[in-house]
C-alpha cells in the first residue's frame, strides 16, 4: 500500500468530534479489532457474529451493479480497513480511497486487514482526515461508501454536501449499517424515558439523544429520505434482518 497522506495537523485532529475516543490505543486494545499481533481469527469471528460481514455482503451488490468499469470508491470512516479491503477485491473497482481519523487504525491495523482478508493493497489509498473536508477534486469520485459511519456525523447535511461536491454526476452514496427505528423502538424509548427518567416527551430527538462518547446519532427513515431528496438524489433502502438498513442514493444530473 501507498504511504498515508496526512490531511490534518495534530491540533485539527484533536478538535474533531469524538476523535479522542477513536485514538485511545488502550481502549482499542480491548476491542475485537485489535489485530496487531497477527491473530486474526477473533476479529473474523466478530465480523461474522456481529453481522457486520453480512451487512457488507448485502451492500456489495450496489457496488457491483454500478454502471461503468474501473470505478473510484471512497470509504469514509474506514476504521481498520476491512471494508476497504473487501471493496479492493471487486473486479469493477479500480481504486479505494480510505479516510479515517484513527491514526493507529489507519496505520498498522489497516495493513493487517489487507493480510487478514487477502485484499489488493495496490488499489488502496489511505488518508488521515475528516469526512467533512475531503481533499479530492470536484466530481472525481464514482461511489462513496460508509459502513457504520453516517450516524456518527454530528453534522449530517454538511457531510452530505461534501460528498455531493466530490461525487461525479450519476454517482452513488451507500450508507450501510444505519439504525432502523420503527414504531416499536419509539414506544420502548418513550416508556423508558417516562419510567426511568420521569420525563414525558414525544419529541424524537429528545428521546433518542446522541451518544457523546461514541458519537452515535439516531435518524428516522423519513429523515434519510428528506436529506437525500432535498439534495436532488433518488434514494431507496434495503432493510436487513438484523434491524439495520442500507440506503442507496443516486445523484441526478
Amino acid at each position: 500500500m501507498r504511504k498515508i497522506k496526512n490531511w490534518l495537523s495534530e491540533e485539527e485532529l484533536k478538535s474533531i468530534y469524538t476523535s479522542s475516543y477513536w485514538n485511545d490505543i488502550e481502549k482499542e486494545k480491548e476491542k475485537k479489532w485489535w489485530i496487531e499481533d497477527g491473530n486474526y481469527q477473533e476479529c473474523l469471528d466478530f465480523l461474522d457474529s456481529s453481522k457486520l460481514l453480512y451487512e457488507y455482503q448485502q451492500s456489495e451488490k450496489f457496488i457491483k451493479d454500478f454502471s461503468g468499469e474501473s470505478i473510484k470508491v471512497v470509504d469514509l470512516a474506514a476504521g481498520i480497513g476491512w471494508t476497504s479491503v473487501l471493496l479492493s477485491k471487486l473486479s469493477n473497482v479500480k481504486e479505494v480511497h480510505a479516510v479515517e481519523i484513527s491514526k493507529h487504525r489507519l496505520d498498522s491495523l489497516f495493513e493487517h486487514s489487507v493480510k487478514m482478508l487477502k485484499g489488493d493493497g495496490d488499489k488502496i489509498f489511505r488518508y488521515l482526515g475528516s469526512f467533512y473536508n475531503l481533499q479530492f477534486d470536484d466530481k472525481s469520485i464514482d461511489v462513496i461508501y460508509m459502513s457504520q459511519a453516517f450516524h456518527h456525523a454530528d453534522k449530517p447535511l454538511k457531510l452530505l454536501n461534501e460528498c455531493d461536491r466530490v461525487l461525479k454526476d450519476n454517482g452513488r452514496i451507500i450508507l450501510v449499517g444505519e439504525h432502523f427505528i420503527g414504531i416499536k423502538s419509539i414506544i420502548r424509548k418513550f416508556l423508558a424515558n417516562l419510567i426511568k427518567r420521569k420525563k414525558y416527551t414525544t419529541n424524537f430527538y429528545e428521546m433518542f439523544t446522541p451518544d457523546q462518547e461514541l458519537g452515535d446519532h439516531y435518524y428516522r427513515q423519513s429523515d434519510y429520505y428528506f436529506m437525500f431528496q432535498s439534495m436532488g438524489y433518488s434514494v431507496k433502502n434495503l432493510r436487513l434482518k438484523n434491524e439495520k438498513v442500507i440506503y442507496i442514493a443516486d445523484k441526478r444530473c
